[in-house]
Formats: C-alpha cells, sequence, structure tokens
C-alpha cells in the first residue's frame, strides 16, 4: 500500500504576547490529535488533525492544523481505518511539520525560537483509547 501526505494547512492561529506584568515561570504546552475519513466510500484520502496549545513564558499560541493523506495505489478499507497508519503514523508523519512551523513562526515573530519535543504516538494511542491524546511539556 502506498500512501503519501497530499497537502496541509493551519486553520487556525492565534498568538498574543505577555506583557512584563503577566510573564509566566514555565512553559506548558497541550497536544490534541485526531483523524477523520470522507464519508464518500470511493475517497482514498484521510486526514490528521492537531490542536495545539503552548503557554511560553512571554507568550499564548494556539494552532489548529490539517494534514490530508492519500492512499494512492488500493481502495481503503474499513481495517484500513481501524489500523495503527491512521491512529500512529500518520501523525508521526505529520507533525515534524507542525513542529517546523512553530519553530520558525516563533523564530520569525522575534521570540526565542520554540522546539517541541518529539511525541511517542504509540504511547499516545496506547493510553487513549478515543485517540485524542494530550500531552503536557
Amino acid at each position: 500500500m502506498k500512501i503519501q501526505l497530499k497537502n496541509w494547512k493551519i486553520a487556525n492561529l492565534s498568538m498574543s504576547l505577555l506583557d512584563e506584568r503577566t510573564k509566566r515561570d514555565n512553559d506548558s504546552f497541550d497536544l490534541e490529535s485526531g483523524n477523520f475519513f470522507s464519508d464518500n466510500k470511493d475517497d482514498n484520502t484521510f486526514g490528521v488533525a492537531f490542536k495545539l496549545n503552548i503557554n511560553d513564558r512571554s507568550f499564548d499560541l494556539i494552532i489548529e492544523a490539517f494534514f490530508n493523506f492519500e492512499i494512492v495505489d488500493e481502495k481503503m478499507t474499513e481495517d484500513f481505518k481501524l489500523s495503527s497508519f491512521p491512529k500512529i503514523n500518520a501523525p508521526a508523519i505529520a507533525f515534524p511539520y507542525l513542529r517546523a512551523f512553530v519553530s520558525n513562526l516563533t523564530l520569525q515573530s522575534g521570540l526565542e525560537p520554540v522546539i517541541l519535543p518529539s511525541i511517542n504516538f504509540v504511547q499516545l494511542a496506547n493510553n487513549d483509547s478515543s485517540n485524542k491524546p494530550k500531552t503536557k511539556g
């Protein structure tokens, strides 16, 4: 089975700087992810969605991003939808793009670049049967 990342986009972005009085002593972030499929049975695409909430010492950042994948050489089956690929592999493929986007966005905004940690999507999928992982860092 040949699967490729077709495209991705930032659907929502909100960034606000904190003033000197409201700066924090530490950083935190929350990450939610999930996958979605078309209702069209002939559609061989599926997606991964991320919602990232970063509370840095000097700013708040919320990002919603969507990554679209396509199965190129076969029809999508129910077995595939229930497999580990949409829940584990696809988010693991997509997350580095989001990670780089955050780093570049913060750097180009004149802030210290934020480098998000790597995420173990296998562990997240095993810990959360609803496939909506939340991570604090």
